[in-house]
């Protein structure tokens, strides 16, 4: 199969498949969004100085992607234990981005950015199954691990436009939820608790927030900025929302609550640097991410609260897209 063969290129090119193109991100910089971030702050935010970094707790695995084989051309999956930082390569056997983890951690979904197809495979590296045929991306499960939420702009209007799917991990019953062929839709994310799907759309302006209900019923607009989100996730316990806000050269970690509650917003990182892809711990205590603060994009992790921040990888590799 065919590998990348230009690290940077393809990068910046991870969604463009499934999402329009605004003007260009930094080299060193993936935009799950497929558009630039923001220059201005939220109405209302909290900044949190960073202390001196302590090592986190916890031994649950963090799938992420990177460049980091044989191959320095080839995008892979690799799992990072967040105590010993310890790296352990899955050896998909092809590009591979954007993984999420199945409820039970077993099991990873990932995209193939060649022909843009998901596939999953087990937490040991065995048992590579394809599970769609079509563009699709950005791929996350079902609470109850049965289904996978994605975006595809496979039928029914231009490419780069995509809407919201939802398909058995069998690959069968695909069913659509969000058809809108004028509006960007992506970057679905299905709550915990099954209640909704989060995802990221540009229906009324610019790019926000909103959650639906798991059958696309029922839209309704989480964030109202003057300029546009990007990459969100939801916490554990479904009440929080971990998100990008910033500028094509700072882009920042937030927290709002689900209910949208200017209030509620909290500043986790304040440091000028592109923070991206955020992702809660399993006990909802910290959020990874990927951050270019020393040049390179690498891994960090950061306490829901804003304080403790660690660099977890620190080479010259692409580390992005971590799922915890």
């Amino acid at each position: 199969m065919r590998v990348c063969r230009k690290v940077f290129p393809v990068v910046l090119l991870l969604l463009a498949a499934c999402t329009p193109q605004a003007e260009p991100v930094p080299a060193d910089l993936p935009d799950p969004a497929g558009t630039s971030a923001p220059t201005d702050p939220l109405p209302t935010e909290t900044a949190t100085d960073m202390p001196t970094p302590e090592p986190p707790d916890g031994n649950a695995p963090i799938v992420f992607t990177s460049n980091r084989s044989e191959d320095p051309e080839l995008l892979d999956l690799y799992l990072l234990d967040p105590v010993s930082l310890d790296v352990t390569p899955l050896n998909t056997g092809m590009p591979s981005i954007l993984a999420s983890w199945s409820p039970d951690h077993n099991t990873i979904v990932f995209s193939e950015p060649d022909a843009w197809n998901l596939f999953t495979i087990a937490a040991d590296g065995s048992g590579l199954t394809r599970i769609t045929d079509f563009r699709s991306n950005n791929p996350d499960w079902s609470p109850d691990g049965s289904k996978i939420v994605f975006q595809s702009d496979f039928q029914n209007e231009p490419q780069d436009i995509p809407d919201l799917y939802t398909i058995d991990v069998s690959g069968e019953n695909l069913s659509e939820l969000v058809d809108a062929p004028e509006t960007v839709d992506y970057n679905p994310r299905w709550a915990p608790d099954s209640s909704s799907i989060l995802f990221l759309s540009n229906r009324t302006g610019n790019m926000e927030l909103f959650l639906m209900n798991p059958d696309g019923s029922d839209i309704t607009q989480i964030t109202d900025g003057a300029s546009p989100v990007t990459g969100a996730a939801w916490s554990p316990d479904s009440q929080r929302i971990a998100f990008i806000y910033g500028s094509s050269t700072a882009s920042e970690l937030y927290i709002i609550d689900r209910g949208g509650d200017t209030g509620s917003v909290v500043r986790l990182t304040s440091d000028q640097y592109n923070d991206t892809g955020p992702s809660w711990s399993p006990d909802g205590e910290r959020i990874v991410y990927a951050s270019n603060h020393d040049g390179q994009l690498d891994l960090w992790v950061v306490n829901a609260d804003g304080s403790g921040a660690v660099q977890l990888t620190n080479d010259a590799f692409v580390d992005a897209y971590p799922d915890w």
